[in-house]
């Protein structure tokens, strides 16, 4: 029985490889459409990866879909936040946005500090925070039972090392977990929507933002959606205007 399942596990691993190569080969003969079909095939089977999204986003960005480009573009970040190929595909995609929002200044350890970050998602440095935790105590434990001055020495300098990694990794946890559950980012498909002080039709415009744009979503009331732009401004959209990242 397990010798089957095996089997079973084996070939639909092999068919998801297949067709992913046959995505690819339709890719690379221009075939862009028939690509994303076959892409979307995987997805529907419920595998995802940072590759897949790279490649539908690319697909996408060759037919100047730029909504979906950047959103799978947004979601391969998600699972390989220091991707540099992604990251310079999505700058490309990007420059395609007709509203051009700046971001919130940040001072330079402000910015050196998301930018490592980012190097991880949070649950790899949950992992690492976990490994230096134990490795901590396991050095603690070889301090305790050593017999000679010169191991307790050497094991207690191995627990100091441990202990200040795993306080950096802590830290970065927590933050990085916090940050990953405070933004709810998505991505605007409408291709033109009011940004309205108020979450109904009679309230204010503020003024119009275009498909395409990263927005970060905070409630929803009813239709309508508090977002909040990179700039910091925050103002009501229609729930159905935009698709979520995560």
């Amino acid at each position: 029985m397990r010798l089957l399942f095996l089997i079973l596990v084996i070939n639909y691993s092999y068919s998801q490889n297949s067709e992913f190569d046959e995505a690819n080969m339709l890719y690379n003969e221009g075939r862009y459409i028939d690509a994303i079909d076959v892409y979307n095939k995987i997805l529907d089977s419920g595998l995802h990866s940072s590759d897949l999204y790279f490649n539908m986003g690319n697909s996408y960005y060759k037919i100047n879909d730029t909504p979906n480009s950047i959103f799978y573009y947004e979601k391969a970040l998600l699972l390989e936040p220091d991707n540099e190929s992604v990251k310079n595909n999505l700058a490309y995609a990007q420059n395609m946005l007709i509203d051009k929002i700046e971001s919130l200044p940040k001072n330079q350890i402000t910015t050196l500090f998301d930018s490592i970050l980012s190097i991880f998602s949070y649950e790899y440095w949950q992992f690492f925070t976990i490994f230096f935790q134990l490795l901590l105590v396991g050095f603690f434990i070889l301090f305790f039972i050593s017999k000679t001055s010169s191991r307790k020495r050497k094991f207690f300098t191995y627990s100091i090392i441990s202990l200040f990694i795993f306080i950096i990794t802590f830290i970065m946890s927590i933050n990085s977990k916090s940050n990953y559950f405070e933004s709810d980012p998505a991505i605007l498909y409408d291709k033109e929507v009011s940004f309205r002080s108020e979450p109904n039709l009679r309230s204010e415009e503020i003024f119009k933002l275009h498909e395409g744009l990263k927005i970060n979503v905070k409630e929803t009331i009813n239709d309508w959606t508090l977002i909040r732009l990179s700039n910091g401004s925050e103002g009501w959209v229609p729930t159905s205007s935009f698709r979520k990242i995560k």
